[in-house]
């Protein structure tokens, strides 16, 4: 995929996500586990290789109960991977969730992560920058959405300290920064700025990506992870809550208007069509589309825990 950035005559921001992920470096079935790990038999694994500083790895369960989440890696032995069960988010989620858990024989992927630097380049030969290297005032910054705090946390490639770095701290050294497969990323371009693309290379989505949900009558940011347009009819989204009326509790979905670029809000009614909230009466399921790469906006009527706190888009192709 490439994301193409026009011209620009005055400062432009635009959202987008990443729905293609890094291959796997190892797949197997689970031997056993707990709360936060997953044992493997055998000895596959360097000890403490999936936990390098800048070096992120994922597990992305991709068949049982839990497939299509994807855990950050936090520490691995010979045979065994730590996860982070919150999912990047204010809530833990076991893996061994009561009537959802991750059993022995379900296999696990582990693939290569992506950080600020590995995305967006670092100023080397390598690896040049995407976007220009600038000062705090004058740069290209870079957004990633922060799932706890609920807002966009920015960074640019400092000219002067040669390094990615926060617009809050400039003492942060920022490149090593995990970019999650859900996040949501925000490129603000400074005005009179140069055409670029920005080249994604990566694996379809075999499985749903699930999309953590956790909060109640609250909105985040996420993407479904899919590299293809989608009506909204063609959703099919699981744990959504639908509802016929506008004052009812149903869930909304937040599509980003390309042309306000802000987000408008749909319900799903009782029949499975789509309504704006603007408009209850024109049936939205044929006429929006979320297009590839786009981010969305999630956000739950009810609080929500376990199985009940992801949602995920059924793929809309067969591979």
């Amino acid at each position: 995929m490439t994301y193409s950035f026009p011209a620009t005559t005055s400062s432009v921001t635009t959202y987008i996500s990443i729905p293609l992920t890094n291959p796997s470096v190892f797949t197997g079935p689970v031997a056993s586990l707990t709360a936060n790990t997953i044992t493997f038999s055998g000895t596959p694994f360097t000890a403490t290789n999936f936990a390098a500083a800048g070096s992120p790895f994922f597990a992305r369960i991709a068949t049982g109960a839990q497939a299509g989440r994807t855990i950050l890696v936090k520490a691995n032995t010979t045979n065994s991977i730590t996860l982070d069960t919150t999912d990047n988010s204010p809530q833990t989620t076991d893996l061994t969730t009561s009537g959802w858990s991750v059993a022995a024989g379900d296999r696990i992927e582990i693939i290569v992560g992506d950080t600020l630097a590995s995305l967006f380049g670092d100023n080397t030969a390598a690896s040049p920058l995407v976007f220009p290297a600038g000062t705090s005032l004058s740069s290209y910054k870079i957004g990633l959405y922060n799932k706890v705090s609920g807002k966009y946390d920015s960074y640019y490639f400092s000219s002067s300290l040669a390094r990615w770095t926060s617009i809050l701290n400039s003492a942060i050294n920022a490149g090593s920064l995990i970019i999650y497969p859900e996040t949501t990323i925000q490129v603000t371009r400074k005005q009179n700025s140069l055409a670029v693309n920005l080249p994604i290379i990566g694996v379809v989505p075999a499985v749903a990506p699930l999309i953590k949900m956790n909060v109640n009558n609250a909105t985040v940011q996420a993407s479904f992870q899919v590299p293809v347009d989608m009506k909204l009819g063609q959703l099919a989204l699981i744990n959504w809550v639908r509802g016929d009326t506008l004052l009812a509790s149903s869930d909304r979905l937040g599509v980003l208007n390309t042309v306000t670029n802000k987000f408008d809000s749909y319900f799903q009614k009782n029949d499975g069509t789509w309504r704006i909230s603007l408009d209850l009466v024109t049936d939205r399921s044929g006429s929006v589309v979320i297009t590839a790469g786009s981010i969305v906006t999630i956000t739950k009527k009810a609080n929500v825990a376990g199985a009940g706190s992801y949602t995920a888009a059924v793929l809309p192709y067969a591979l």
